[in-house]
């Protein structure tokens, strides 16, 4: 009977430990990306996006050059980018996981620090043995950032 107890845990401790995997290999996508919004590193943050990145907003296709853009145009301002996150939950199914959190970007331009939070939502997905994003969050670091002051 012990036996019998011993055998039909091990699925369960399998699976626990599968997820455990992915989560480590999401959040660790997650940290190199926050490490590259921070160095401002574009060459770096390519390699965390889908090859195939192609999504619809505001009626024009955003590729991976748009990608590139909107990631210079988001950190090439600031002096000194310092991110955080908090409220992270991811939702898998299967090889995609959605991210959803909070976070607080505090920012500089020469003597003018900012300090502000935004909602994200990330979709991830695994392609071949890789986690990479394919729909990157929409926010937009000029939406917080306040000239002249903290906000």
């Amino acid at each position: 009977m012990r036996l019998l107890s011993y055998i039909s845990i091990i699925p369960l401790v399998i699976l626990l430990a599968c997820g455990n995997s992915q989560n480590k290999e999401v959040d660790d996508l997650l940290l190199k990306r926050q490490q590259a919004l921070e160095a401002k590193d574009v060459e770096s943050y390519l390699t965390l996006i889908s090859p195939d990145y192609s999504e619809e907003r505001d009626g024009h296709t955003l590729t991976l050059e748009d990608m590139k853009k909107s990631f210079l145009t988001n950190v090439s301002l600031f002096d000194d980018l310092q991110i955080s996150h908090t409220n992270r939950s991811i939702y898998m199914k299967d090889n995609k996981a959605d991210v959803f959190q909070i976070t607080e970007v505090r920012a500089s331009i020469n003597d003018s620090k900012s300090v502000f939070k935004m909602s994200e939502k990330i979709a991830i997905e695994k392609i071949g043995d890789k986690w990479l994003i394919v729909k990157e969050s929409d926010a937009d670091f000029f939406d917080g950032y306040v000239f002249g002051g903290s906000n």
